[in-house]
């Protein structure tokens, strides 16, 4: 449910992004900006961990609805809403920013779509690292290529050919070539696991694996029934066997980004939902956690938000994960 609307605040443009650059204020620039996110997360963890606060971090921005793809389970693409323009991008980011959250996430629809004039995603990726936000994510399907100089773009690719288009068409190949063409980049795989995805697990992971797919790994989510109970879903006892062969391939050293204790919280379901150390907003206003109803939530499958729990609930295995992150 929305919890407040766009903030209107005018552009504010930090003094420092005006400063012409020498190599002497670049470093000095870095070891300020290093020695800010060190001080940032110290006393973060302080008040998450011992004073059991809830504070803004993370931040996701749903820049678009419009999308290139028609998924099976997606009914968030190509609703007909405009796009945000790029006042409303700007405002909503310095709003977010003065608020305390740090990490910032663009998705959509399709964020690689999004353009306000000459204003592309790469113009609002370099204006959040402006502003002053520690990373910025990218969600994409991975279609349109990865050109985008995000410090981690996640890509969904939910199996090998035979299981991919079953969930998103005939675009695996496409995908692939995207990945492998930017291999410099920090790229992560997002894989939703379904009634039809399920059984291209363990195959996906060793195809990563020996193909040495230039990822630095896969974050399992299942799907969420936004809309209702439908083919696509599986009730947390046909997930608990998926989670026990996932902790199985971990063991195994296949390349899985959810930890141990992430991937327990979700099988056991005991995580709390509405997690407000996160927010996202869209064209339409700002919603705590996610953009879904509030009776969705009991069969969610959004395992970051696991890897939040017990990284709070101070789980080696969560504390180790959340440093690809942070």
């Amino acid at each position: 449910m929305p919890i407040g609307q766009k903030s209107t605040f005018s552009s504010d443009v930090r003094e420092a992004g005006n400063r012409p650059l020498s190599s002497k204020n670049i470093h000095i620039g870095f070891r300020e900006a290093k020695w800010e996110r060190v001080r940032f997360y110290t006393l973060f963890a302080w008040r998450f961990i011992v004073l059991r606060r809830l504070e803004p971090l993370f931040y996701g921005i749903a820049v678009t609805d419009r999308c290139n793809l028609g998924c099976r389970g997606c009914k968030v693409s190509n609703t007909g809403r405009p796009d945000m323009t790029w006042d409303q991008l700007i405002n909503t980011m310095q709003n977010a920013w003065r608020r305390g959250f740090r990490e910032l996430y663009f998705s959509g629809g399709e964020p690689m779509l999004w353009c306000d004039g000459v204003r592309t995603l790469e113009d609002a990726v370099v204006e959040a690292r402006r502003i002053g936000f520690f990373h910025v994510h990218v969600y994409t399907n991975g279609t349109l290529g990865l050109d985008i100089p995000a410090d981690l773009v996640w890509v969904s690719m939910d199996g090998l050919p035979g299981t991919f288009e079953m969930r998103r068409g005939n675009h695996f190949n496409q995908v692939e070539h995207a990945v492998r063409k930017n291999q410099n980049r920090k790229i992560a795989v997002i894989y939703v696991i379904d009634s039809n995805t399920n059984n291209g697990v363990e195959p996906f992971l060793q195809w990563v694996s020996e193909t040495k797919f230039p990822i630095i790994g896969v974050m399992f989510y299942f799907h969420t029934p936004y809309y209702g109970l439908d083919e696509l879903f599986l009730t947390a006892e046909e997930r608990a066997p998926i989670i026990d062969r996932l902790l199985g391939y971990k063991r195994a050293g296949l390349p899985i980004i959810n930890s141990r204790a992430g991937l327990l919280a979700l099988k056991s379901g005991n995580w709390p939902r509405r997690l407000s150390v996160t927010y996202v907003a869209d064209i339409d206003g700002e919603y705590v956690c996610c953009r879904a109803s509030d009776d969705i939530c009991v069969n969610c499958g959004y395992a970051a938000c696991t890897e939040i729990t017990e990284f709070r609930r101070l789980r080696p295995s969560a504390i180790l994960g959340m440093r690809r992150y942070l």
